[in-house]
């Protein structure tokens, strides 16, 4: 088995993979969005809820992201979490940047963080919730039980907590 020795990782926060062991610093807050193009036209000036969300192709990072995990507990705490199973998963893949790509050419509306949304882009626009999404974090996260670098703290100090 190899394994990787990092010094340390920039993530979305929560996040199930982070124990006790870890420090981070916030560095940024967040909300994720859902994104489509001019083929769901008709969602452009409204306000869905999450079930009614569920009528359209979701595209979503796969399971195993935090960003996905996050959409799971979001419609498990609605309750809708057999639902979004059962029927509209379309797509998931591994980059924010694909599911861009496939909301842009209509295959389904995308999940993803508001900070990955394209400013320059007229063909996508937000689809609103009735459901006020939570806010996350975007942390910088490292082990202080394992030695850094210099370089590593210094980049480390130059992240200010958040206030």
């Amino acid at each position: 088995m190899c394994r990787i020795i990092v010094d340390l990782i920039v993530i979305n926060y929560p996040n199930s993979y982070l124990s006790n062991l870890y420090s981070f610093k916030q560095i940024a807050e967040f909300k994720d969005v859902f994104i489509a193009n001019r083929s769901f036209a008709e969602l452009k000036d409204k306000a869905l809820s999450l079930r009614d969300l569920l009528n359209y192709p979701i595209l979503m990072l796969d399971r195993k992201s935090t960003t996905s995990e996050f959409l799971h507990s979001l419609f498990q705490k609605h309750q809708l979490i057999q639902l979004m199973f059962l029927e509209k998963t379309e797509i998931e893949l591994s980059s924010n940047d694909l599911l861009i790509d496939l909301a842009k050419i209509g295959l389904g509306i995308a999940f993803i963080p508001d900070y990955c949304v394209p400013k320059d882009s007229d063909d996508l626009f937000v689809v609103h919730t009735d459901e006020v999404l939570p806010t996350r974090q975007l942390v910088v996260v490292h082990n202080e039980h394992v030695p850094v670098s210099k370089a590593t703290l210094e980049f480390l100090n130059y992240f200010q907590p958040i206030e």
